[in-house]
């Protein structure tokens, strides 16, 4: 629907010109009514789904009433321009291109036009891949005022693909600039991504970290990189500190570290704490991670049965395959050979086949399911909406 848009604007706005034009000449008329035929049977090769004949046909017609000279500069302007737009959303780059340069190299158009030409073969250099073509256009267009904006996020888009984060970090405290308001998660995701790049430079790598939190106090993955830095540092108080900082900056993620918070107690001397942390986390978020963690604590402290009496409460309330999993094999450990038994092996194996090869994360923005952690979709684009799937809705 919205390439039919595209196409219909274009024609749209030549025959809107040309019929405002019927009174000014009798022979006007004549082309108008053609224009007019000939607009019917382009729209008609539209809603028919012929788009091929329909560009086609508005290309012919351009270009007959170009070289009659019968529509000002400005509408002929608009129309190429749109019909340049039209090809790149079908993915013909190549026409689209040559279309926006001649525009911009015609002596004949303005300062202004040949600035919305810039614009558009900017934006068709990003649709052929060819980045640092779009990328000298996007910064000559930063000049202009009108166009600083829009010029400043596309430059954001083609660091973020070509993986140039300290380019990206500029920008993006350039565009603050200019407007306040836009969403600071990205950037705090690109003190991340050039963190990660930072070797034997200690220094650089907390203090892109500390600018990561800055910009996004809720950055549980700048969070979870300090944890883990501390951690290798033997700094097990301040790693600890920053992992559980997760789990109110977004408990979605406490279930990555969960491992390395129980590891902090232990270096800690400080076990039985885990277990008030992991209670403390099941009530802010529910997590199947947690639940687990908690079933095997009670586990070494009273046994099977009371760990399975935990787990059962936790399965009728939060049914989910992990947990049911963990069910089964108690179930196991307390059944009397036999077929019922055997059953119960074979069930245990079957769940557990369905968790290994199941999703481990999911997008909330537009549903994208992988098996490792993504900071950023590659469906939708956005940063920090994947989470676990156990974190999240992962039912039975």
């Amino acid at each position: 629907m919205l390439e039919l848009l595209f196409l219909l604007l274009p024609i749209a706005a030549l025959y809107g010109w040309y019929m405002g034009q019927r009174s000014a000449k009798k022979d006007q008329e004549d082309v108008s009514n053609k224009f007019s035929r000939d607009y019917v049977t382009g729209l008609n090769f539209l809603l028919s789904n012929q788009q091929d004949k329909a560009v086609d046909l508005f290309l012919s017609m351009l270009e007959k009433q170009e070289s009659e000279n019968e529509i000002l500069s400005g509408s002929q302007f608009e129309a190429e321009l749109m019909l340049g737009n039209l090809f790149r959303s079908r993915g013909e780059v190549d026409r689209a291109l040559r279309i926006h340069q001649s525009l911009e190299t015609n002596i004949n158009y303005t300062f202004e036009q040949k600035l919305l030409a810039k614009q558009q073969l900017a934006k068709d250099f990003m649709a052929a891949g060819f980045y640092d073509r779009a990328e000298n256009y996007y910064i000559t267009l930063l000049e202009e005022p009108e166009f600083a904006r829009q010029s400043l996020s596309q430059l954001i888009s083609i660091y973020q693909k070509t993986k140039e984060w300290k380019k990206a970090i500029n920008v993006s405290e350039k565009l603050l600039k200019v407007s306040p308001d836009v969403d600071r998660v990205p950037i705090s995701h690109f003190y991340c991504e050039y963190a990660n790049t930072i070797e034997n430079n200690h220094a650089l790598f907390i203090s892109l970290l500390s600018k990561a939190l800055e910009y996004s106090p809720n950055c549980a993955r700048a969070s979870m990189m300090f944890g883990y830095y501390y951690y290798n540092q033997n700094d097990f108080s301040r790693s600890l500190t920053y992992f559980e900082n997760i789990l109110e900056q977004d408990p979605n993620y406490i279930s990555e570290v969960l491992g390395k918070i129980e590891q902090c107690y232990m270096a800690l001397n400080l076990l039985e704490q885990f277990e008030l942390f992991l209670i403390k986390a099941n009530q802010i978020k529910h997590n199947s991670s947690i639940d687990l963690a908690l079933a095997t604590l009670i586990e070494k402290k009273d046994g099977i049965d009371a760990a399975q009496s935990r787990l059962y409460q936790q399965i009728k309330q939060y049914p989910s395959t992990i947990t049911f999993h963990r069910f089964i094999y108690y179930q196991i450990n307390k059944a009397e050979e036999g077929s019922g038994k055997e059953s119960l092996i074979l069930l245990h194996k079957m769940v557990g086949n369905r968790i290994q090869s199941g999703f481990k994360y999911r997008c909330l923005n537009c549903g994208y399911q992988s098996y490792r952690l993504n900071w950023h979709c590659p469906s939708c684009r956005q940063w920090e909406t994947i989470k676990p799937i156990q974190s999240i809705d992962e039912i039975l």
